[in-house]
């Protein structure tokens, strides 16, 4: 009876109090303490017992299994089967739950011919279990083929064929299944709607979310901040307001998890306005909640304001962690603020006794390298406790471009080819720094290498999101359908550019070609074509935001600022290191990137 009500330790001490404790009792109390997480006692319990039950093994299979420790699982299951005792359906579940959790495939392609060889009926939770390790181990086919064997299909075992799609990025597969479903749970479509948010389908996820609340379900606050999280990182800003509207009108609790998705939306979209009105009305925020805020800050510009935020988070008595740090020192970097720099790196270690790890490091090379303290960054370098990585190199390279130093960039190009002989990045970077300084020859040496080698180079890419849709522009690339009218816009943008007087920066391109080459080069980088999409697609009234996989260029940068004060708008552009908001024909970064 107290087992049975979960009061596993008035059970305990009436089964300490009977003499001759039989199977039963041993059992019994085995299987209450693994139920109830007590694993040690249970464990401690079970290898003192006289005689070993399908019930009891079973027990501490699935106890460890539900636990989460899938070693301890997996090795008792075999002692288990090495002890003659046969496993029930239950354990056989248990054990692939096990697989699951660590990936092996080959565990658990043994444990199903365990249960062919062994003749165990399939049950339709043991068909479940079987879908859903194949699934997550990546091996959809084996899952199928379950699946498609199994006779009546309950509903996990259709969740589990689409998680396992959607994983594996075969959207319209999974789709087709979610579209044949009779019965569908909120588990179907936050499945469905996560497949579609990692294939960057955020209109298709979003339809989805309509007609998940049309069918009567009452999205969680997991699907929430799913969609939230997508609209971030994809730069939707008109669908994330979307969402932040219907969270206004539902009754769903608006807790600090939801609170701070909701920010990180807004300050991903360059949107801090709004994302400060919501830190201000998270209630009990914690130390994610403030460490968004200074990220947000930091990215779009606004150090000083997100130095302020830090010193208000420990007066809140939050202790900052290792990830708020990182947005401190994102801080420093994008505000050239280099003493204060020295002075958290230094306190992080001295107040709070945090180790610095690769990406402080890397902050700290960032800055110094930005202000032109080249010696000192490679000092900081040589005297790191860690190896450092290709990211560290690379920002030192980097600063060597801006700064024009040739010898340190050769040293940093070293390392990186060394770290990672294929990356591409390197290889144009000294190349630039070559071209930039008149050697030609050594330019072409390293061109010559990138040949021989196989290294291209990766191809600078936009993102504008409209009406839900996610466009991709490359430049060069003729694919979108509408590309004729796209191009009409860019030859109108260049007019009217030439008109506000603006005058090609063709040193940003580093190919010894003539200049009117250059200009034509430097006028189809990705960011303007997405922009010219924008002025044609985006009403008068709605700021442009862009997402760039690499960094602005110089040229770009002032163009930009050109366009934006040209078409009265606001244009927003997210690339590889910041947020730059321009306006007026002005730039929130104030030309320090």
């Amino acid at each position: 009876m107290y087992v049975e009500f979960g009061c596993v330790q008035d059970a305990r001490r009436v089964f300490d109090g009977i003499e001759m404790k039989d199977v039963v009792s041993w059992t019994t109390i085995v299987a209450g303490l693994a139920r109830a997480g007590c694993l040690d006692e249970a464990r401690n319990l079970f290898d003192k017992m006289p005689e070993r039950s399908v019930i009891s093994w079973t027990s501490m299979v699935s106890g460890y299994s539900q636990a989460r420790c899938a070693v301890e699982s997996i090795e008792l299951f075999k002692k288990m089967i090495s002890a003659g005792v046969f496993p029930d359906t239950v354990a056989m579940v248990a054990v692939l739950s096990a697989c699951a959790q660590l990936r092996d495939l080959e565990l658990s392609k043994w444990v199903h011919q365990y249960v062919s060889y062994a003749g165990i009926g399939v049950s339709d939770n043991l068909a479940v279990a079987l879908i859903d390790v194949y699934a997550k181990c990546g091996d959809i086919n084996s899952a199928r083929r379950v699946f498609d064997s199994s006779g009546q299909k309950i509903l996990p075992a259709w969740n589990a064929m689409i998680d396992g799609y959607c994983k594996m990025g075969d959207i319209d597969m999974a789709r087709s299944l979610f579209d044949q479903m009779e019965v569908r749970d909120l588990i179907s479509f936050n499945s469905m709607m996560t497949g579609y948010i990692q294939c960057s389908q955020l209109k298709q996820a979003l339809q989805l979310f309509v007609e998940l609340r049309t069918s009567g379900f009452q999205p969680d606050k997991f699907t929430l901040v799913g969609l939230l999280s997508a609209c971030a990182n994809l730069n939707s800003l008109d669908q994330g307001k979307a969402l932040h509207a219907y969270i206004e009108v539902s009754s769903i609790a608006f807790d600090v998890f939801l609170g701070t998705a909701l920010l990180d939306m807004y300050a991903k979209c360059g949107k801090m306005d709004e994302a400060m009105m919501i830190f201000n009305r998270i209630h009990n925020k914690d130390v994610m909640t403030w460490t968004v805020i200074i990220s947000g800050l930091a990215m779009n510009g606004k150090g000083k304001l997100a130095l302020e935020h830090f010193d208000l988070m420990r007066k809140e008595s939050i202790r900052p962690n290792a990830v708020a740090y990182i947005g401190v020192l994102t801080a420093c970097s994008h505000s050239n603020l280099v003493e204060e720099a020295r002075k958290h790196f230094k306190e992080m270690i001295s107040l709070h006794n945090i180790e610095p790890e690769i990406e402080h490091y890397g902050c700290m090379v960032d800055i110094l390298g930005r202000g032109g303290l080249l010696q000192e960054a490679v000092k900081l370098i040589d005297g790191m406790p860690i190896e450092p990585n290709a990211v560290i190199w690379g920002s030192l390279l980097n600063a060597c471009r801006v700064h024009k130093n040739v010898d340190i960039a050769e040293k940093a190009a070293n390392h990186i080819l060394a770290l990672e002989p294929n990356e591409d990045a390197v290889y144009v970077q000294l190349y630039n720094i070559y071209a930039n300084s008149g050697n030609w020859a050594s330019a072409s040496k390293i061109r010559r290498l990138m040949e021989e080698r196989g290294v291209k180079k990766t191809a600078g890419y936009s993102y504008l999101t409209v009406a839900g849709q996610v466009h991709k522009f490359i430049a060069g690339d003729r694919s979108h359908p509408e590309i004729n009218e796209i191009e009409t816009m860019m030859d109108v943008m260049a007019k009217k550019l030439k008109l506000a007087g603006y005058l090609p920066i063709t040193s940003e391109v580093s190919v010894d070609v003539d200049e009117e080459e250059k200009e034509q080069a430097l006028f189809v980088h990705s960011e303007r074509i997405a922009i010219a999409y924008g002025l044609m697609r985006l009403g008068t009234s709605l700021p442009i935001h862009i997402m760039k996989n690499l960094r602005i260029c110089k040229d770009c940068h002032i163009a930009i600022k050109l366009i934006a004060k040209t078409w009265n708008r606001k244009i927003v552009v997210r690339d590889r290191s910041r947020f730059h908001h321009f306006s007026d024909g002005q730039c929130s970064c104030n030309d320090f990137w």
